[in-house]
């Protein structure tokens, strides 16, 4: 095999391992990889090599049911990358050099496994025998997934939602503390980015197009503005913050809900931030110094949310638990990896359900939030709780209908609201 291309799958194959075995997001995981190699295979960008390691990570279970066709068992990563190239890659977007390599590597690879290889994925979908094997396949989900939405909601609308959570979505919000929308919008314009201002939530903006990675804005590192989904903002905006509030916000760090309490408020709310992760309050404490909130009115507190009571009683708390994140895998298809086990998604709700008794037991107004897309992380969550149920003054779709709290919640998806997919619900103990 050319060397160039040998560097180039050993680099994505180190890039699929890394998430595999740690457990990471693509991007730490990308940024691993550099590190390790130091150099770049010849002819080869940064930017060429993450869409590549995207691509294979958001079709990993495709890749992995190719490989079981053709060869009767799960190998390495190596072999998931080959496999990549060979039917999932667009050859345009390759590097130049490696355009011959490849095509060599695919005539190699079609002669030696001329009678177990098919012609291609859409050869193979045709095959499949149930309509959830062809989801999972063609759109690169667990099967497990895949079953459970099918049993909340029809094919085609579980479809859409799964084609959509696979797109990139970037939301900018405005740090009103520092700036203003317009000034943003002609920096950003200038820059290279296209914005749509949004029609709700006006300092949230909508990125139709950029030229250069977003996160290389100035604005980002002054703290003018915050890369922060729509969806995530309406968590905060159905919590109703009002001067005066006093805040729990109980798995608060890294602080991007709170700074947004604070923005909506004038820094005149106060703000209990507890979580139990002493580097993540270090950085929540950087990121709002970083965004104008007056820390006077922070208190910052290591704690476990499960059994923390304030001394200070809250009129309001927002519990943004900790979840599997399924909603959030067009930001990070390495989620995707982290569901093979799904024992792995399903120890969240002992968690949540804890974190919500211990905030109904406090008494106050709560808004809670996950970005997932499962119901046993959501609806189930509150129709576990003895609390009353309070529905969100936020727009958004109902959640589930099988559940009996459908129409006091609210859920957004990807392919309604071209947000991350989120659920939001309000409750008073």
């Amino acid at each position: 095999m050319e060397r160039g291309l040998r560097a180039f799958i050993e680099f994505l194959a180190g890039v699929l391992h890394e998430i595999l075995s740690k457990r990471i997001s693509l991007d730490l995981a990308f940024k691993t990889m550099l590190k390790r190699y130091g150099k770049l295979p010849a002819g080869v960008t940064p930017k060429t090599l993450y869409e590549a390691a995207r691509s294979i990570t958001l079709n990993y279970y495709t890749l992995r049911f190719m490989e079981r066709r053709v060869f009767g068992a799960e190998g390495g990563t190596r072999r998931l990358v080959k496999l990549w190239l060979i039917y999932i890659a667009d050859p345009s977007r390759l590097p130049h050099r490696l355009e011959e390599p490849v095509e060599r590597l695919r005539r190699k690879f079609m002669k030696t496994w001329r009678r177990r290889a098919p012609a291609s994925l859409d050869e193979v979908l045709e095959e499949l025998p149930t309509v959830t094997d062809k989801i999972s396949v063609r759109y690169s989900y667990p099967r497990w997934m895949v079953e459970l939405l099918l049993r909340l909601a029809p094919r085609e609308w579980v479809e859409r939602l799964l084609e959509e959570l696979n797109r990139e979505r970037w939301w900018i919000r405005v740090n009103t503390l520092k700036t203003d929308v317009d000034r943003i919008v002609r920096e950003l314009e200038e820059a290279g980015v296209v914005v749509e201002q949004d029609k709700d939530l006006p300092y949230m903006l909508r990125v139709v197009d950029y030229r250069e990675p977003l996160h290389h804005l100035d604005a980002m590192w002054r703290g003018d503005i915050v890369f922060q989904d729509k969806a995530s903002a309406m968590v905060v905006e159905a919590l109703q913050p009002s001067e005066g509030d006093v805040v729990l916000d109980m798995t608060g760090a890294p602080g991007v809900k709170a700074s947004l309490v604070m923005q909506l408020t004038e820094n005149k709310a106060r703000i209990i931030l507890a979580d139990l992760s002493l580097e993540r309050l270090k950085r929540a404490k950087r990121l709002l110094r970083l965004y104008g909130v007056d820390e006077s009115r922070i208190d910052i507190v290591n704690t476990d949310s499960m059994r923390f009571k304030p001394r200070i009683k809250p009129s309001k708390i927002l519990l943004d638990a900790p979840c599997s994140s399924t909603g959030t895998i067009g930001k990070d298809p390495a989620v995707k990896l982290h569901l093979s086990d799904q024992a792995w998604a399903a120890r969240f709700p002992r968690i949540q359900l804890g974190l919500a008794r211990n905030a109904s037991a406090i008494k106050a107004p709560t808004i809670y939030s996950v970005c997932s897309i499962l119901p046993w992380e959501g609806e189930e969550i509150i129709e576990s709780i003895d609390a009353e149920p309070i529905e969100p003054k936020v727009p958004g779709s109902t959640g589930y209908t099988t559940y009996s709290v459908s129409g006091k919640v609210r859920r957004f998806f990807p392919h309604i609201h071209g947000t991350q997919g989120f659920f939001i619900a309000g409750f008073r103990g």
